[in-house]
């Protein structure tokens, strides 16, 4: 595993250090994507997830960060 004070390589996102913190959210509307994300996301594991909830999740699959499944979960288009 690559310690916090190892240079990371250029293909590994910022995140993948341990002791890493995500940014919090910046906004109101942020924060509520992030509630809605983990909501789908349990949905999903318990297998009460609604079609969109599903559709929702499965964008956000090839995400690295959180800010990236965040985008993903947002963009409905």
């Amino acid at each position: 595993m690559i310690g916090s004070t190892e240079k990371r390589r250029p293909s590994e996102p910022e995140d993948a250090h341990r002791g890493w913190v995500a940014p919090t959210p910046a906004d109101a509307v942020e924060a509520a994507a992030d509630r809605a994300m983990a909501a789908a996301e349990r949905a999903v594991a318990t297998g009460t997830a609604t079609d969109d909830q599903k559709a929702d999740v499965r964008r956000m699959d090839d995400a690295r960060t959180h800010e990236q499944r965040r985008a993903a979960f947002r963009d409905r288009d």
